[in-house]
């Protein structure tokens, strides 16, 4: 994958990323030389945005796997409180991961590309992308997110909370194009919520944060942090047992962690199959997730430091 010169309309430059991503599998099943060449990608793209790029560098079955992250040239080091923002960049086999998760890389780099900007907020945040989210890795120790949760824990990190992106361009208004996880559990207060923010649950129109009850501060923090849209509401759902992405190894070591996700499975008709294109994404919602993301950061951030 080859660096281009990216558009400089939001829209545009969201699915130019995602395309180049979705150009071929990125996983050790079937292509692990994708996965290489997209790590490669976004670490070229971080230094274009003039941030300090490290890898991560483990083995799996003999192969190097990468967690690539990226912090701003006056950060304040790992041992001073600080925010991880981070996404999974490989694809699940059978599939170019359009939504899941190439959505949610475009979108980090535009936090990226945007909180660079604020001297306060870059200095207190982490990029990172993980590789390996996707089965046959998902829950298992070689699980990129894994990796990175336990060396932070081992070095004994100071993270404030980390807020795991996963799989934001898909948003529909049909009807009953969304389902609620209720074999998780449905959270007291969630119809409440729904209600008052407009919420229709057989409708895929809004954002869900997820948290467990650890996170329960950081997760009203970053919804009041969140502008209310009335096009697309927010969730907040305290679910400890969805379990179903990065977040949750943060969790396990201990750290706050959150997930901000347009529900996958729950709404996405194409989640894990070889239809999950480019095309299906709804880039309009995912330069509104943008524009309302950056700001609720620097807010999140300012509060937690």
């Amino acid at each position: 994958m080859s660096l281009i010169h990216f558009n400089s309309n939001m829209e545009i430059r969201l699915r130019q990323i995602v395309e180049i991503l979705s150009r071929e599998e990125r996983n050790l099943v079937n292509n692990p030389d994708g996965l290489t060449r997209a790590a490669d990608f976004l670490e070229s793209c971080f230094e274009g945005l003039g941030l300090n790029v490290s890898r991560q560098t483990y083995q799996v079955g003999g192969l190097d796997c990468q967690n690539i992250e990226a912090v701003a040239q006056d950060f304040v080091g790992c041992d001073a409180p600080h925010i991880i923002l981070g996404a999974h960049y490989d694809s699940s086999p059978g599939t170019m991961g359009a939504d899941d998760n190439c959505s949610a890389v475009a979108i980090l780099l535009e936090m990226a590309s945007f909180l660079i900007k604020n001297p306060a907020a870059r200095r207190s945040i982490r990029f990172v992308a993980y590789t390996n989210e996707e089965p046959p890795h998902f829950t298992n120790e070689t699980m990129g997110s894994y990796v990175h949760a336990k060396s932070c824990r081992d070095a004994n990190h100071d993270i404030t909370a980390m807020i795991c992106l996963e799989s934001l361009g898909y948003f529909t208004s049909e009807p009953d194009s969304q389902e609620m996880p209720f074999h998780f559990g449905i959270p007291q207060g969630a119809e409440a919520m729904m209600q008052a923010r407009s919420i229709d649950p057989t409708i895929g129109n809004f954002l869900a944060i997820v948290s467990d009850e650890a996170s329960a501060a950081q997760l009203h923090l970053f919804d009041s942090c969140l502008q209310s849209d009335s096009l697309m509401p927010t969730l907040p759902l305290m679910m400890p047992g969805m379990r179903m992405s990065d977040h949750f190894c943060y969790w396990d070591q201990g750290y706050p962690a959150l997930m901000l996700s347009d529900t996958a499975l729950f709404r996405n008709p194409n989640y894990h199959r070889a239809s999950d294109l480019p095309d299906t994404l709804n880039y309009p919602a995912m330069v509104s997730i943008v524009e309302r993301l950056g700001p609720a950061l620097e807010k999140f951030a300012s509060q937690l430091s």
